[in-house]
């Protein structure tokens, strides 16, 4: 019996090796023994990442390989997959190994795109057959204990080819709408004297058109003054505080405030008698934060660190492969009782690495469905530690970004052990006449978590609204307030950081105005994945589309220019077409949808978008954006 195990790239390879109880290294390949594998052959090979592409126009069709507008759409009858010519002499071994194979294990990562690398290899080697047995590996964690589970607790392979064909089907629409709507904008708008090349994406040209609108906000931003009131409060003893109108209102004018005033018989730096209405004081309580997920690892990690959203998914996979974290591209903040009970038993490790003092009677490992909840953990849970915690030495030889993001998910998921953080707040409502004034004081009672996860600037922008301890005051008792005319000035949009723009990506439903569309962008959880949302922000980097400037996005003249070219094209500008088509595409890997269908109207798109941009384009002022 002979079982290759398939593997993305050597180091995952090396990975199930060592996890082995021999290994012996050889072209291409690596022979292991182990009594997971009773009386097998068993041989670990390896792609390069992905080790087939799809053909480039030009390999179908000589006059496709040089844009043209008569061209298009470029619709190929089937679509060719290639083994580019620096992979070949790997393929060949993979090829050989496959065929041979009674028993193939799939073993590259734990994800659609990890299905699709796989079998389009199988698929490239003609080794698809019906008496063979497909085996996956689905594991969470690189680590040799881990590996060993998976190979014990083999899944069914062909159970995941929804996966791939949904891989697969994402790759193809992506190609079809690069290979025609690049070229088109590209030489629609050399017409108009912009001479760069224009590349456009299902997902990445919706992302560039929510930084240009961002950008049109903020440049058609006019500052406004509004004004409010508010008292100065000041009890017997000289105890003084602030009350804020309630219900808070802003008025547009001086004039406007004044006769608000005026209408009961008040004015502005004078002294009144009022009283004290009511006193509400509440003992609260906040549970630590939610494990992470991908993006919002990459929002933490950009907020504090200024690190970019591709740089902390790059470190991430780096820790992963050191087996120092958990599967790095999850979208759930979710674990199960598995990942607990190891967590539990490591946690005096955990804490001692960290450093960090612990009352053993306060930790609390019976933890609420915040964090464990089976049901919520479909493919990968929430990035967590693994049991193999880095010494001195090895946290000390990791890039700082490295041990930036480390500590952030393991003090993020030791804080879920740690009680709750504890304060006191006390709500004043004052009247006078009739016009009642809210005062709200905080104070830190127990640190709980936050003692663990401190943040800087923002734990002491916290502490010090935490600490607004008010006065003790009772129900009625008599009090003096001076009204203040406060004037304020309404603050423009933020420019996107990276981390805030992963955010918008997931969340992009709050972008939309149908409320159709609101709901398929909250099913899918906005525009782009998990694992393909940092690589989009990448993409427009590289296209010269936007720039990282003091860890803020802008976005360039050219950015510009196409944004502007595509504004007629809804299917283009919209965050909910790319969450519908994420939508079927979704179906399409639980089995429910047909590529064939999905394919079919991305070709409509195409052709709706190629039947209706010139005489637009044609009709654009672009002068201001174009290089003189």
């Amino acid at each position: 019996m002979k079982t290759v195990i398939l593997a993305e790239k050597p180091s995952q390879a090396r990975s199930y090796a060592e996890a082995m109880k021999k290994s012996n290294k050889q072209e291409g390949c690596i022979q292991v023994e182990d009594s997971l594998f009773k009386n097998q052959q068993v041989t670990i090979t390896y792609g390069f990442g992905h080790l087939i592409e799809m053909a480039s126009p030009g390999d179908y069709d000589e006059k496709w390989s040089k844009w043209n507008l008569d061209n298009l759409p470029l619709f190929p009858d089937h679509y060719q997959f290639i083994v580019p010519k620096d992979k070949s002499k790997q393929f060949k071994i993979v090829k050989k190994l496959l065929n041979e194979a009674d028993t193939i294990i799939v073993a590259t990562d734990c994800d659609r795109e990890g299905e699709n690398i796989a079998w389009s290899i199988i698929n490239k080697a003609d080794a698809y057959s019906k008496d063979k047995t497909y085996k996956r590996l689905w594991i969470n964690s690189l680590e040799s204990q881990a590996i060993r589970e998976g190979f014990a607790n083999l899944k069914n392979g062909l159970n995941y080819l929804p996966f791939y064909t949904e891989a697969q089907t994402r790759q193809i629409s992506d190609w079809l709408v690069g290979m025609n709507a690049s070229p088109l904008y590209s030489l629609m708008l050399q017409k108009k004297g912009v001479f760069s090349t224009f590349s456009v994406g299902r997902v990445q040209t919706p992302t560039l058109y929510m930084i240009y609108k961002n950008w049109q906000d903020i440049n058609n931003f006019k500052v406004e003054k509004y004004y409010e009131i508010q008292a100065d409060i000041q009890t017997d003893k000289e105890e003084r505080f602030k009350g804020n109108l309630d219900p808070n209102t802003k008025f547009k004018s001086e004039d406007e405030l004044s006769a608000f005033l005026i209408n009961y018989n008040l004015t502005a730096n004078k002294s009144y008698t009022g009283q004290i209405q009511s006193v509400h004081e509440q003992i609260k309580e906040q549970n630590s934060p939610s494990l992470y997920s991908l993006s919002s690892l990459q929002a933490d990690g950009n907020k504090r660190y200024k690190m970019g959203a591709n740089q902390i998914l790059d470190t991430v996979q780096s820790l992963y492969e050191k087996k120092y974290l958990s599967y790095p591209r999850t979208d759930c903040t979710y674990i199960t009782d598995n990942e607990l009970n190891y967590l539990v038993e490591n946690l005096n490790s955990y804490f001692g690495f960290l450093n960090f003092s612990i009352d053993s009677e306060l930790v609390n490992s019976n933890l609420s469905t915040k964090y464990v909840n089976a049901k919520k953990v479909q493919e990968h849970h929430a990035i967590i530690p693994t049991r193999t915690i880095p010494n001195i030495d090895q946290f000390n030889a990791l890039k700082e970004t490295g041990q930036h993001i480390y500590l952030l998910v393991l003090k993020r998921t030791m804080a879920m052990f740690l009680p709750p953080y504890k304060y006191a707040e006390t709500t004043i409502k004052t009247v006078l006449d009739n016009i009642h004034f809210l005062s709200t004081g905080k104070v830190a009672l127990d640190d709980g978590w936050k003692s663990l996860i401190k943040n800087q600037k923002a734990d002491e922008d916290s502490r010090s609204e935490e600490n607004n301890q008010l006065p003790k005051v009772e129900e009625g008792q008599k009090v003096s307030l001076t009204l203040k005319n406060i004037e304020k000035n309404t603050t423009p949009p933020k420019p996107y950081t990276e981390g805030t723009l992963i955010t918008a990506m997931k969340k992009a439903g709050r972008l939309a105005e149908d409320e159709d569309e609101k709901n398929i962008l909250k099913e899918v959880e906005g525009i782009g994945t998990e694992a393909t949302r940092a690589s989009v922000i990448e993409t427009l980097k590289n296209r010269k589309y936007i720039e990282i400037k003091k860890n803020k996005i802008e976005i360039t003249n050219k950015g510009i220019i196409l944004c502007k070219a595509i504004e007629n094209q809804p299917l283009l500008i919209s965050p909910a077409m790319t969450a519908k088509w994420e939508a079927y595409l979704k179906k399409i890997g639980h089995n429910e949808g047909s590529q064939e269908i999905f394919l079919n109207n991305i070709k409509n798109f195409i052709t709706k978008i190629i039947n209706t941009s010139e005489e637009y384009i044609q009709s654009l002022d672009l002068s201001e954006y174009i290089p003189k």
